[in-house]
């Protein structure tokens, strides 16, 4: 596994950590630096839906990695709770570390 999945990974788990159960990420696939993220949970929609999928930019920074979110794929009809997120990382590091 190359650094840049392993840092991934890390962030996926940092971001379940303390986003779970509302919130839950996991990796559905990766081609080439787009990861496809599965966002599902109950959400705290007051808290605006589209942050707990913007929250993990962050947590990547936290990790080392930028990315951007370069699609979003949202479900069909007011029930659905399961997103796709296709994050692509960026050339350089985040300057943003803790």
């Amino acid at each position: 596994m190359d650094e840049v999945a392993k840092r991934f990974r890390l962030a996926i788990r940092k971001y379940n950590m303390y986003r779970a159960p509302e919130a839950e990420a996991r990796i559905a696939t990766r081609k080439g630096n787009t990861f496809y993220v599965v966002f599902d949970g109950t959400y705290c929609e007051t808290c605006g839906l589209y942050d707990w999928i913007d929250d993990l930019k962050y947590v990547l920074e936290e990790t080392g990695l930028r990315a951007e979110i370069v699609k979003l794929h949202e479900p069909e009809g007011p029930t659905g709770s399961r997103r796709i997120a296709a994050f692509r990382v960026v050339e350089g590091e985040s300057q943003h570390k803790y």
